[in-house]
């Protein structure tokens, strides 16, 4: 079909011009048995179709844990498949916490493609992303630091959710191909609770 018509659109032109900018260069870092943790030994970032740049610095610390179990189970390992630069960028946002969740999640969906996830794969990542992983308040900014968490200078949680529907929500994805708003809207509706007030806060 037209080379499943010109593998579709150039990857949605590699999500309309985004960049990758320099190299991933990594140490391994034997400190812990259980976790695979990694050193960023020069700087990396993605620059957006919007302009906006996401760069990680030297010596950034990496451990891919902002991927949920389920994300794992169904995507792998983020340092081990198709989107590892992506994984580099978010995996440094979601531990600096200064740029607002839905934003990176957003760029996390960008710079896949550009990495050459397909684009319904992206939306599947993206998914799984949205309904089980990391969210966080904004800092000082938030209300919620002002009401209960003053003592606090970060505070990440996961929403609570069903496996089972969010495997049923892939599933929709996968054969709808929705948009990226329709997705979030149907996280919104499966969700158990969204936090923050879920988990008790680890400084």
């Amino acid at each position: 079909m037209l080379i499943v018509l010109a593998l579709l659109s150039g990857l949605a032109l590699a999500a309309e011009r985004g960049r990758f900018q320099g190299s991933v260069i990594l140490e391994w870092v034997d400190d812990s048995p259980f976790i695979a943790a990694m050193r960023l030994v020069e700087p990396f970032s993605y620059q957006q179709a919007n302009g906006k740049s996401w760069v990680v610095p030297a010596d950034t610390m990496l451990d891919g844990r902002f991927a949920s179990p389920l994300f794992s189970t169904l995507m792998g390992h983020p340092f081990e498949g198709g989107f590892r630069k992506t994984a580099v960028i978010y995996d440094y946002v979601v531990k600096d916490m200064t740029q607002p969740w839905p934003e990176a999640q957003r760029m996390f969906f960008e710079a896949s493609i550009v990495e050459g996830v397909l684009p319904n794969e992206a939306k599947i990542m993206y998914t799984l992303m949205n309904a089980g992983g990391t969210r966080w308040a904004e800092r000082r900014s938030s209300s919620c630091f002002h009401s209960c968490h003053a003592g606090d200078d970060e505070l990440s949680w996961r929403p609570l959710v069903d496996d089972d529907k969010v495997i049923a929500l892939v599933s929709w994805v996968r054969q709808t191909d929705p948009s990226l708003e329709d997705i979030e809207r149907r996280v919104e509706e499966i969700l158990l609770h969204r936090g923050p007030h879920i988990f008790a806060h680890v400084r």
